[in-house]
Formats: C-alpha cells, sequence, structure tokens
C-alpha cells in the first residue's frame, strides 16, 4: 500500500468508525423492530386460533339459545391465563355470553368491540358462529401480552453489546489513526535519517579524499626535503672522489698521493654508509643475520662510540650479567647504535652523558634483549617524538644530514623481529629502546683480533656484463689486477651470443638491474640451463622486490673494494 493511500485511510479512519458504529445501531434497531413485529403476529394469531376454537364450540350454544352451555366453554377458554376477555354475541350482535379476568366490562353490543388486532397491549380475534352456512352470531376473544417494557428488556443485552462493538470500533479506530501517525513520522524520521546518513556519507568521504591530498602533499613535502639532504650529501661526496681525482694527476709525491686516495676512500665508505641507511630507511635492506652477544658487540664499538662524542659528553655502560644473545646483522646493529648516539649527542649541545644500558627481559611474548639509549639533552615535544620514527619526518635542516638515523634504526630492529620504543620529556632528555628478541642459537667464540685478509687471486676468463661504462671498465680493471681476464659485454642477450657462438669463459660476473628485457637473474636461470657447470657471480646495490629473493646464485653487494670482489670469485672456483 503506498504512503499516499495510507494518509488517507488513516485520515478517514474515525469517519468509518462512525460510519460503522451507525450501521451497527440501525441493525440493532431493525432487529428489535422485527422481533416485534413477529411478536405481535405470533399474538395475534392465537388469539385467532383461540377464537375458531371458541366459535366451533358454542355453535349449538347458539343455536338452541343455551346460556349455560355457552358459558360453559367460556370458562374453559379461560382457563388459559393468557386469555382475559371472551364475549359471544348474537345474531342481531347482543351480548349472549361472556367473561373478563381483570374485571373490565365487556362491550354489550358487538359493534363497540374494539377492532384493531392489536393495540393496547392486547391481541384481538373476532370469529363468525356459522352453522350450515348460516350466521349464528360472533365470538370475540382478547388476549394478553408482556408490558412494552418487558419486551423492550430483552433487547438491552443486544443493545449492549451493540455499544459495546461499537465502542471497540471506534478506541480500535483511534488506536489504528495513532499508531499510523506514529508510523508515518517513524517513515519521515527514518527518510531524514538516510538522507543525513547519505549527506555524512558523502561529507566523510569529501574528508577522506582532501586528508589523502593533504597527506600526499606532506609525503611529497617530506619526500623533497629528504631528496635535498640525500643529494646534499652525496654532492659532497663527488666532490671529494672527483677533486681528488685531479688531485692525483698533478701530484707526485707519494705521501700526498696516499692522503688523497684515503680522504677518497673515506668517501666512498660514507656513501655507501649513506645507501646502507637509505636501504634500511626503505625497510628493503637484505640483511645478513648471525648471533651475536649485544654486550661484547656495544663494548667493541666503545673507542668509536667515544669518537663520535664530543669531548663535553661522557659515555657510560651498563650491562646486565647475563649475556643477551640475540641473531641479527651486526653491521647494521653497529650502525644503529651510532646513530643513536650521534642523536643523542646533538641533543646535548651543552654537553652531558649518554648511557647505554643492556638488561634481559621475558614477558608474556617471550625473552627480549633490551638495548636502551639515553640522554639528558633537550629532550622532544610529545608531537615530534610521536612522528620520530616516521620515514617522512625530519627535524634536520637542509645541508645538517639527512635525517635517516632513527628511521634506519626503526627498519633495521623491525626487520630483526624487534620493535622500538621512545620515551621523552621536553627539557629532560630521551631513552630510545631497542628490544630484540632473544635465541638459543651458540654465539661464536669471541675474536680478540684478526689478521688482514690477504687478497686472493687467481686465472681465468671472466665475463662481464654491464651496462654502465664507467663501472665496467672499473671492474674490469679489477679484475685484471686480480689476475683474471675480462670481457665486457652491455647486456644479457649479447651475453647469450657471445657464449653461444663459443667465447672461452670460466665464470660470469653480471649485475643484476639492467635493461634490454633480460636481467642478471634470467640470465643466471638460462645459462643454468645451458651450462649448468659454468660458475655464476651477481652484484647490485638495489634490493627491490626480485632480487632480495635470490638464493640459487651468489651476490656481491654494490659498492664492494678489490678485497671482496677477489674473495667472492674465489669461492665460485672449486675446492
Amino acid at each position: 500500500m503506498s504512503m499516499f493511500k495510507r494518509d488517507r485511510l488513516l485520515r478517514y479512519s474515525p469517519l468509518l468508525a462512525v460510519v460503522a458504529t451507525a450501521l451497527l445501531l440501525l441493525a440493532g434497531v431493525t432487529g428489535a423492530w422485527l422481533a416485534e413485529r413477529d411478536y405481535r403476529e405470533q399474538k395475534i394469531e392465537q388469539a385467532n386460533a383461540h377464537a375458531r376454537v371458541l366459535a366451533a364450540s358454542v355453535s349449538a350454544a347458539l343455536a338452541f339459545q343455551d346460556p349455560t352451555e355457552a358459558r360453559r366453554a367460556v370458562d374453559a377458554l379461560n382457563v388459559n391465563p393468557e386469555v382475559v376477555a371472551v364475549g359471544i354475541y348474537s345474531e342481531d350482535g347482543t351480548l349472549f355470553a361472556g367473561d373478563t379476568s381483570d374485571n373490565r366490562a365487556l362491550p354489550q353490543t358487538f359493534s363497540e368491540v374494539a377492532r384493531a388486532p392489536y393495540s393496547d397491549g392486547y391481541a384481538r380475534a373476532r370469529v363468525d358462529v356459522t352453522e350450515s352456512q348460516s350466521r349464528l352470531g360472533t365470538v370475540y376473544v382478547e388476549l394478553s401480552t408482556d408490558a412494552g417494557a418487558a419486551r423492550w428488556m430483552r433487547y438491552i443485552g443486544i443493545f449492549l453489546l451493540l455499544i459495546m462493538a461499537s465502542l471497540m470500533i471506534a478506541l480500535v479506530a483511534a488506536a489504528q489513526r495513532a499508531l499510523g501517525a506514529a508510523n508515518l513520522e517513524l517513515e519521515r524520521r527514518a527518510d531524514a535519517l538516510a538522507e543525513s546518513n547519505t549527506q555524512l556519507t558523502l561529507e566523510v568521504a569529501e574528508r577522506r579524499k582532501a586528508q589523502t591530498a593533504l597527506a600526499q602533499a606532506q609525503k611529497m613535502e617530506a619526500i623533497g626535503q629528504l631528496t635535498g639532504g640525500v643529494a646534499h650529501d652525496f654532492n659532497n661526496l663527488l666532490m671529494v672522489i672527483s677533486s681528488g681525482l685531479r688531485l692525483l694527476e698533478s701530484r707526485d709525491d707519494p705521501q700526498k698521493r696516499a692522503n688523497i686516495v684515503a680522504s677518497m676512500r673515506q668517501a666512498v665508505d660514507r656513501g655507501a654508509g649513506l645507501t646502507k641507511q637509505l636501504l634500511a630507511f626503505s625497510r628493503r635492506q637484505k640483511l645478513s643475520p648471525e648471533v651475536v652477544v649485544v654486550q661484547q658487540r656495544i663494548e667493541n664499538l666503545r673507542t668509536l662510540l667515544e669518537r663520535s662524542l664530543r669531548e663535553d659528553i661522557a659515555l657510560k655502560l651498563d650491562f646486565d650479567s647475563n649475556d643477551s644473545a640475540v641473531k641479527l646483522d651486526p653491521s647494521q646493529f653497529d650502525l644503529a647504535i651510532l646513530n643513536l648516539a650521534v642523536n643523542a649527542r646533538d641533543a646535548m649541545p651543552g654537553g652531558g652523558l649518554v648511557s647505554i644500558r643492556v638488561r634481559n627481559q621475558r614477558n608474556a611474548e617471550g625473552d627480549f634483549a633490551v638495548v636502551s639509549v639515553s640522554d639528558n639533552g633537550v629532550g622532544m615535544p610529545a608531537d615530534v617524538a610521536a612522528r620520530a620514527f616516521d620515514p617522512f619526518f625530519t627535524t634536520k635542516e637542509v645541508g645538517k644530514g639527512t635525517g635517516l638515523g632513527l628511521s634506519q634504526v626503526y627498519g633495521f630492529v623491525l626487520q630483526s623481529g624487534g620493535r622500538c620504543e621512545i620515551e621523552s620529556t621536553e627539557g629532560a632528555g630521551t631513552t630510545i629502546t631497542l628490544i630484540l628478541p632473544l635465541t638459543d642459537e651458540p654465539a661464536p667464540e669471541r675474536i680478540v683480533s684478526a689478521e688482514p685478509k690477504a687478497v686472493e687471486t687467481g686465472v681465468g676468463a671472466i665475463l662481464v656484463v654491464e651496462d654502465d661504462d664507467s663501472v665496467a671498465s672499473l671492474v674490469c680493471e679489477m679484475i685484471g689486477d686480480l689476475g683474471y681476464s675480462a670481457t665486457r659485454v652491455p647486456n644479457a642477450h649479447e651475453a647469450l651470443s657471445r657464449i653461444e657462438r663459443g667465447l672461452p669463459v670460466d665464470a660470469v660476473f653480471s649485475d643484476i638491474i639492467m635493461p634490454g628485457g633480460l636481467n642478471g637473474i634470467e640470465l643466471a636461470t638460462e645459462l643454468r640451463k645451458r651450462r649448468p657447470d659454468l660458475p655464476i657471480l651477481l652484484t647490485t646495490g638495489y634490493s627491490g622486490h626480485g632480487v632480495a629473493e635470490v638464493q640459487d646464485f651468489p651476490v656481491l653487494r654494490k659498492p664492494y673494494d678489490r678485497e671482496e670482489l677477489g674473495a667472492a670469485l674465489a669461492q665460485l672456483r672449486p675446492h
């Protein structure tokens, strides 16, 4: 049913109730009138029946003018209590015999007898007395009926039921109208609520779009700041290398050339460290985990940490008596501790204390080594501390570093299966805690000292697959210095073609990321199918998808030096 039809039905429900009530009352009155009519007709018929019986029984008395016999017939009829008057009139209309039960006087002549068959609460009948088709006289019978009030009492129950039904109809109509009005109001409110919900959904969607746009803008701004810092640091490194190369061309003094080379090597090391920071920041640095004892590792860093801090900053190491053996990348752990120490140093421009504390801790999640690096410097506001590990957030100015220190720490700890916590109060210092899972694997024996490894050389033909001309030139030079012969091709397709044409090759050294639709991993896989015995060494400075999962081939990470390249090539030779 449509809402319009329902509204009309609810609007006219009281009128419908009144009509229904009137119809019920009319039906009740009509029923009472019909019952009364039937009652009167029944009484008149009874009176006629008595009169016919009386007429038949007094015909002889009228014929022989015997009042006594007529009287007996009257008395016999008066036995019926409903009979209140009986009169027998002769042919000339005079009263021959009769009697009444209510002490009323009978009419003396037939012409005075009431003619209405029913009036004043009496039913009357007149019947002629005949004998052989001769009229001898007339009899008159009058029956009493119930009083009007008594008769109408029979219908009071019906009327009461009708009135109660009418009231029920009225109440139901009123309730239905009220319920309908309430339903309509609920529907109106539901429609309004649905409209409000739709509007709210649209507003939420618009707000999300605005928040997404704002977050993207903030992200791009942070990336811009980050890129500026990285570009600044790399420009400094490139300037050192570029200037060093020019100075090498104009310097003959071996000592000066050695100093220049040392500066260039230091710049290269700094660039490699910055690259590791960027990879850790992006959570894509491939780690080389091994079991280390945290206390021993930090103790070995003491000298480097003290040199990284200023003279007005003291270093305090506080270790648990129980060793904390964890499985992680040792070099990345060293870098993380060094980053935290440098951040602590920058937070204490007026000097202070850097405290490194190591404790073992057990909770419901397992056993952990808890490494805390604390300072009593300027601290951080709550909003800064909340975003301290955010990779798109830095408080460092352009030219003051990349600001990747805490991001590197966070990424490394997360990759190692641990978590980082920070607690800082503005003006009261900062504590950064590294929570690392302990391991049951045995720790290696502590190495007191080790002799520098000698450069490993060898012989054989190496096929170098490298698309960058400058890198390829330097790699071939290093391979030559190591005693090998080197042949360079710019891509994987050329490498397959040269090998297919019979180029003598003892090993393949290929970059992973290359143009041409075939990368180093795919090249190695294809060569493994064609020449399963051919040694293959891969190299890359990238740790993206598909690279970190290389397991079937050894990978040499960029940047590398001659010693590392020699050791990697030596590993390819059968032992």
